[in-house]
C-alpha cells in the first residue's frame, strides 16, 4: 500500500490540467502538524504501508518543515518522495537535506513561452536554476536521493522535450516523460457528460493534449478489459487534516473522505471507499466511462497508440498549414461502432480472427479500436 498525503492545502501555481488551476478549492488549506504526521506515519508502519509521498494535488515545498516531515518517514524505515513545480526554492534544501527516496520536478517546457502554458504562474529560468541548485547540493553532501525530471507532454511541446532531456541528464537527473491528462476527475466526468460548469480556458486546455477525454478516447477506454481500479485498492489518499479521501483523482476532498486515518483501521477505511453511497456513485460513473484506466495508463498500450496518432496528425497538419480540430485529430479513416462491419473485418484478418479465438480480443471491434485503426486496417 502506498500513501499519499497533502501536507499543505495550496499550491503556488495554477496549472489548467490540474484541480489547483481549473477547480475551486473548497478543500483544507492549511499546513498538517508534525505531531499528528509522526502518529500517522506510525500507524501506517503497523499497516504495513510501505512508501509514503507527501503530496497529491498541492506544492510540498510550501510547508516550513518538510525536511522534518521526510525524516520522520526515513526514521520508521518507509520510502519517502516528494513531487514539485520547483518554482520556490525556500525550503528545497532542507528537503533534499533530509534524503528522500525519490524527488521529482514536475515541467512542461524548456522555453517560458511553452513552460508557461502547461504551468501557470510559474518561470522555467527559475526552474532550471533551482536544478542546477540540486545538482550542487546532491554532489556537495553525496546525497542518495534519486532526482527525477518528469515532462508533462502536450501536442505542442515536444520539439523542447529533447532540449530538457539533455539539461537534466547532464545534471545527473534521470528523465522520464507522459501524456498529460485532464485532472481531476470530477473535471473530467464534466467533460465526457457536456456539463455546463467546463469553460473556455478548459476547452483550450483541451486543444492542446494529446489525450483529451473527447467521445473516441472514451469509447477505447470503454472496451478495456474490465479491471479492478488500482487507484483506490492499492493507494491511501490523506488530506491536510488526516481524512482519508476515496482516491487520488477526486479533488473535493470534503465530499469524498471516509473518515480520519488515525481514527479508523486501513481495513475499514479501504471498505468504506467501496460501501459509502457518495463514494460507490463517483466509481460507478468513472468505471463506466473507463477512467479508471484514464488516469492509470495514459503512456502505455492503446493510449499510448492513440496520443501518437493524434500527435502525427497535429504535427502534419502544422507542416502543411491546414486547420487544427483538435476533436479530429487522428480520426482519418475511423469507423464508427455503428458503421463497423465486425463480419468482414474479422474474414478479412486472420490474425485477429484468430485472437478472438484465443481470448486475446473480445471482438474485431476491440482490436479494431486498439491496434487496427492505427495499423490502417479497414473497419468497414
Amino acid at each position: 500500500m502506498n500513501m499519499f498525503i497533502d501536507i499543505v492545502g495550496a499550491c503556488n501555481l495554477s496549472c489548467p490540467s490540474c484541480p489547483m488551476g481549473n477547480s475551486e478549492n473548497n478543500n483544507f488549506k492549511k499546513s498538517m502538524q508534525l505531531e499528528m504526521f509522526s502518529k500517522i506515519v506510525e500507524k501506517a508502519k503497523l499497516e504495513r504501508v510501505h512508501s509514503i509521498h507527501l503530496y497529491n494535488w498541492t506544492e510540498p515545498l510550501i510547508h516550513p518543515r518538510i525536511g522534518e516531515f521526510i525524516q520522520v518517514v526515513n526514521a520508521a524505515g518507509l520510502n519517502s518522495g516528494i513531487s514539485s513545480n520547483l518554482n520556490i526554492a525556500k525550503n528545497m534544501e532542507k528537503a533534499l537535506m533530509a534524503e528522500p527516496t525519490f524527488f521529482r520536478v514536475s515541467l512542461s517546457g524548456f522555453h517560458q513561452e511553452t513552460y508557461k502554458l502547461g504551468h501557470v504562474g510559474g518561470d522555467i529560468e527559475v526552474v532550471k536554476g533551482n536544478m542546477i541548485k540540486l545538482h550542487d547540493i546532491k554532489q556537495q553532501y553525496n546525497l542518495k536521493t534519486e532526482v527525477e525530471i518528469y515532462y508533462h507532454r502536450y501536442l505542442d511541446n515536444l520539439e523542447e522535450e529533447g532540449l530538457m532531456r539533455e539539461f537534466s541528464e547532464q545534471l545527473g537527473f534521470k528523465f522520464t516523460t507522459g501524456y498529460s491528462v485532464m485532472m481531476p476527475l470530477e473535471k473530467t466526468l464534466a467533460i465526457i457528460e457536456r456539463d455546463p460548469s467546463v469553460t473556455d480556458t478548459d476547452h483550450e486546455t483541451l486543444e492542446r493534449l494529446a489525450l483529451p477525454p473527447y467521445d473516441d478516447l472514451v469509447n477505447l477506454l470503454k472496451h478495456y478489459p474490465k479491471h479492478a481500479c488500482s487507484l483506490k485498492d492499492n493507494m491511501l489518499v490523506l488530506d491536510c487534516n488526516g481524512n482519508a479521501v476515496l482516491c487520488c483523482s477526486v479533488f473535493n476532498q470534503a465530499e469524498y473522505h471516509v473518515g480520519k486515518y488515525l481514527e479508523l483501521p486501513l481495513e475499514q477505511l479501504s471498505n468504506l471507499k467501496s460501501t459509502q453511497k457518495n463514494c460507490v456513485d463517483m466509481c460507478n460513473r468513472c468505471v463506466k466511462n473507463g477512467l479508471h484506466s484514464y488516469a492509470t495508463a495514459p503512456n502505455h498500450g492503446p493510449m499510448e497508440r492513440h496520443a501518437v496518432n493524434r500527435i502525427m496528425d497535429f504535427q502534419r497538419r502544422n507542416i502543411l498549414g491546414l486547420p487544427i480540430v483538435s476533436e479530429d485529430l487522428g480520426r482519418d479513416g475511423e469507423v464508427s461502432a455503428q458503421d463497423f462491419d465486425e463480419i468482414q473485418y474479422l474474414q478479412e484478418n486472420q490474425d485477429v480472427r484468430d485472437a478472438v479465438a484465443n481470448g486475446a480480443f473480445s471482438s474485431g471491434y476491440q482490436h479494431y479500436l486498439f491496434f487496427g485503426r492505427v495499423e490502417g486496417r479497414v473497419g468497414g
